[in-house]
C-alpha cells in the first residue's frame, strides 16, 4: 500500500518518468551496497531481537511520511531520503526473513514452505495496492502512508508470538568482512549457483523494475485514475499467489535450470506483450501472467539455493542473491531513460528481449543440467 501511495505521489510531483525510476534506484541501490553486510549480520545475530529491530524502524518510516505528507510539506529530496533509509533496513530484513523459513522446516518441505510464505506476500500484494488505490480517492496519500504505520504493530506481535528455535551464537571470525568473503568463496565455488545468481541479475536489471513504471502505463496509455492503477499494480500480485501456490502443490521435487530459466522466458514474453497493449483487460491479465512467471522464478531459484547452501553459510548466500535488488537501482535509471528515448512500449520490448537471451544462454551454458 505505500509502494503505491510512493508511486503516486513521486508522479504528480514531478509527471516524469525518469524520476519515479530515480526513486527505485535509492529503494534499492542498498540491497547492492549493503546487502552482503546485512547477511553477515543475520548470521552473527538473534534473529528474533533483529527482525523487531528492522521491523520497528520501518514503522518509524512510514509514520514519517505520513507526516510530511499529511502536513503538506513534502518535497522529492524528502522521498529520496525517506526511501533510502527503507532500503537499508530492507537489505538486511528481507535476507533475515528467508532464512527464518529455512530453519522453521525440513529441507525436503522447503519448496512448500517457499512457495506459501509467497503466497502470504502476494496477497498482500494484490490487497495492497487494491486498497491503496481506493483509499488514494477517499482519504489521500497521506492516509495509505498513516494505516502502512499501523500494520507494523501486528507484524511485531506477531514476532512475539513466533515458536523460533533457540538462538546459537557462532564463533565469530576477525570481523564482518572475513564472513562476507568466505560466503563469496562458496557461490564462485558453485557452479550451479553461480548460474542461478547470474540469470537472476540479468531479469532484475531489465525486466523486474518494470512495475516501478505502472504509472505511465494507467495514465498516458490506458488513461485509468488511481483505483485503476490500483489494479494494474495488483495485477502481478494475483499471478505471483496463483503461481505459489502451484508451486507449493507439486510436492518434493528439486528445482532445475530448465524450469528456472522457462519461467524466465514465460515472463519476458507476456511483459513484451503487456507493453503493445491499449485494453485494461487484456493488460490486466498480461501483468497476471508476468506476475506469475515472476515469482515462479523467484521461488524456484531461492529453492534451489537454500538446499544446495550449509546453514552456516545461508544468510550470507542468500544476501548475495538478494542483492540482486540492488540492481533494480541501476534498472530503474536504464528503463525511465529509455521511456523517454524511444516510449514505454519498445523499452519494455527490448527489456523482454534481453531477458530470453539470457534464459537461452544459461540453459545453453548449464546443458540442462540441475542446479545441483
Amino acid at each position: 500500500m505505500q509502494d503505491i501511495a510512493q508511486s503516486w505521489l513521486v508522479w504528480h510531483l514531478t509527471n516524469s518518468a525518469v524520476l519515479l525510476g530515480v526513486v527505485g534506484f535509492f529503494d534499492t541501490i542498498p540491497r547492492l551496497l549493503f546487502g552482503a553486510i546485512g547477511g553477515a549480520i543475520v548470521d552473527r545475530m538473534d534473529r528474533r531481537r533483529l527482525l523487531i529491530i528492522t521491523q520497528a524502524l520501518a514503522m518509524g518510516q512510514a509514520f514519517v511520511y505520513w507526516f510530511a505528507v499529511y502536513y503538506g510539506f513534502i518535497a522529492f529530496w524528502h522521498v529520496i531520503l525517506l526511501t533510502l533509509f527503507l532500503g537499508i533496513v530492507n537489505s538486511i530484513n528481507q535476507t533475515l526473513r528467508q532464512s527464518l523459513v529455512n530453519s522453521l522446516v525440513p529441507k525436503e518441505e522447503l519448496l512448500n514452505a517457499i512457495a506459501l510464505h509467497s503466497s502470504m506476500f502476494n496477497i498482500s500484494r494484490i490487497l495492497g495496492p487494491s486498497i491503496g488505490g481506493i483509499l488514494i480517492a477517499v482519504v489521500g496519500i497521506a492516509g495509505c502512508f498513516f494505516i502502512n504505520g499501523l500494520s507494523f504493530l501486528a507484524i511485531i506481535f506477531s514476532v512475539f508470538l513466533m515458536q523460533l528455535p533457540p538462538w546459537e551464537p557462532r564463533a565469530r571470525k576477525a570481523g564482518l568482512w572475513s564472513d562476507i568473503k568466505e560466503g563469496a568463496r562458496y557461490v564462485k565455488g558453485s557452479r550451479n549457483i553461480l548460474s542461478v545468481f547470474s540469470l537472476s541479475y540479468i531479469v532484475s536489471l531489465v525486466g523486474a523494475p518494470y512495475s516501478r513504471f505502472l504509472p505511465v502505463f494507467a495514465t498516458n496509455v490506458l488513461h485509468v485514475g488511481a483505483l485503476g492503477f490500483g489494479l494494474l499494480t495488483a495485477a502481478p500480485g494475483i499471478g505471483a499467489t496463483v503461481s505459489s501456490l502451484v508451486v507449493a502443490s507439486l510436492g518434493n521435487i528439486r528445482p532445475d535450470i530448465l524450469l528456472i530459466a522457462s519461467s524466465v522466458l514465460g515472463f519476458a514474453l507476456f511483459l513484451a506483450l503487456f507493453a503493445f497493449s491499449h485494453s485494461f483487460v487484456l493488460s490486466m491479465g498480461l501483468l497476471i501472467l508476468s506476475g506469475f512467471c515472476l515469482i515462479a522464478f523467484r521461488m524456484l531459484s531461492n529453492t534451489a539455493i537454500q538446499l544446495d547452501t550449509p546453514p552456516v553459510l545461508l544468510g550470507r548466500v542468500l544476501s548475495f542473491y538478494f542483492m540482486d535488488r540492488g540492481l533494480w537501482s541501476l534498472g530503474g535509471l536504464l528503463i525511465g531513460s529509455s521511456v523517454s528515448l524511444v516510449g514505454v512500449a519498445w523499452a519494455f520490448a527490448a527489456c523482454g528481449c534481453a531477458m530470453a537471451i539470457a534464459s537461452s544462454c544459461v540453459l545453453i551454458w548449464n546443458g540442462r543440467t540441475s542446479p545441483r
